[in-house]
């Protein structure tokens, strides 16, 4: 909501001294519309923000309390009602019980009920000051960069930078963090990509080493970041063998890791086997995303496992990914369903869906047009010449989507 950026960007100039400038007073007019126009709910939400926000900009009233049987069930409420998305009540708990609370533990927890709640511009405030409290813990640096990232990502980039600049003094986590941070804000040239992605290796590579010389606890997902982020660059920069040799690395660490799979799937497609039983594991792992799927179904077109194929098409399409992934999909699947003595309607539709999704897909088009010619010769339509691209071609234009996404 507006009113909450508006109280956010206040309690940033009231924490700077600036109350009394004209910046704090423009914002006070312009939030005039945003809380008039609140209901009572919503009205009562934005006074209790504003309290909560001042109460981080001063030191604490005093000592924090000893914890009481009392004082925890409270706090446990209050973790439920998150839990549940009752924001107001979470917070009004937090609220009530501060001052059994560590002030690094309940900006901690209010940044972690606003950011579930949608508000990542609000969480950020509450997350950096958990970071500011408590330096040493890296747990909360880490995650204040990745909301603010998602609030004001060049702000993000500028913290994350310093981090990168002195990365050995930093926990691995917060320089995982701070490295996926700087690709994230990074420009789109290929020129400006390569020379992010050369100053990174190094970095990430001492991060690995760092990760899995260290005897203390650090979360698996932090040397799978990393091993994502060092593979990705190596697979930038042209180095396939060097980016397959990371994300082995990494799945020796987390076998199960679906991006780390089919990350270096793509790479072995056409040129090891061991490259489904990767796409294979990472589908029966439920990935999310659309590549699993895709390649599984190129792999069973043309290997004339056409309900295999037809299957994994249809699995793929309910995945997140591009239309131009999806267009494939639904191409294969006409010429599966074709292959298998489908309706020459349903086949029909499949490839108008391809083309709809995609409509330079002319490999589309084309096996429409063939698919269309064979029908004139009655129970011939499973034996149309149809166009597909190699293996190779294939794993290029899943390497060439990945980059965009994570690019954008």
């Amino acid at each position: 909501m507006l009113a909450a950026k508006g109280l956010v960007a206040l309690h940033r100039l009231i924490k700077d001294g600036k109350d009394d400038s004209p910046e704090a007073e423009s914002i006070r007019d312009a939030l005039d519309a945003p809380l008039n126009a609140l209901n009572a709910a919503e009205k009562e939400r934005a006074q209790w923000l504003s309290e909560d926000l001042y109460s981080v900009s001063e030191p604490p009233a005093g000592p924090t309390k000893e914890m009481n049987p009392q004082a925890q069930r409270y706090l446990n409420e209050a973790i439920e009602a998150r839990q549940r998305r009752e924001w107001d009540l979470a917070l009004a708990l937090l609220r009530r019980w501060r001052e059994y609370i560590s002030p690094a533990l309940l900006s901690y927890l209010r940044g972690l009920v606003w950011r579930e709640a949608g508000f990542p511009e609000v969480a950020a405030e509450f997350y950096g000051h958990a970071a500011q409290c408590e330096p040493e813990n890296a747990n909360y640096r880490a995650i204040y960069l990745r909301v603010l990232a998602e609030s004001n990502l060049s702000a993000a980039a500028r913290l994350a930078a310093e981090v990168l600049a002195d990365d050995e003094k930093h926990a691995p986590s917060v320089v995982a963090q701070a490295a996926a941070i700087c690709y994230e804000a990074k420009a789109a040239s290929d020129a400006e990509s390569t020379q992010l992605c050369r100053k990174l290796i190094p970095i990430l590579e001492r991060n690995m080493t760092r990760i899995e010389n260290d005897s203390s606890e650090i979360p698996s997902s932090v040397h799978t970041m990393t091993a994502e982020l060092l593979g990705f660059c190596h697979e930038f920069l042209g180095n396939s063998g060097a980016a397959i040799d990371v994300y082995s690395r990494g799945l020796q660490v987390n076998p199960d890791n679906a991006n780390l799979l089919i990350s270096r799937a793509i790479l072995l497609y056409g040129a090891s086997p061991r490259a489904i039983t990767d796409l294979e594991r990472a589908a029966n792992l439920d990935s999310p995303i659309v590549w699993p799927y895709l390649f599984l179904a190129h792999h069973y077109l043309i290997t004339n496992r056409f309900d295999q194929c037809r299957l994994m098409c249809e699995m793929g399409l309910k995945m997140r990914g591009s239309d131009a992934a999806k267009s494939r999909l639904e191409e294969w699947r006409a010429i599966a369903q074709a292959q298998l003595g489908f309706s020459a309607e349903a086949v029909r539709a499949a490839f108008e869906a391809a083309i709809r999704l995609n409509a330079s897909n002319e490999q589309a088009r084309r096996n429409l047009a063939a698919f269309e010619a064979s029908l004139k010769a009655p129970g011939a339509a499973h034996r149309a010449t149809w166009q597909h691209k190699p293996e190779a071609a294939i794993r290029q234009f899943g390497l060439a989507e990945r980059r965009y996404s994570m690019a954008s």
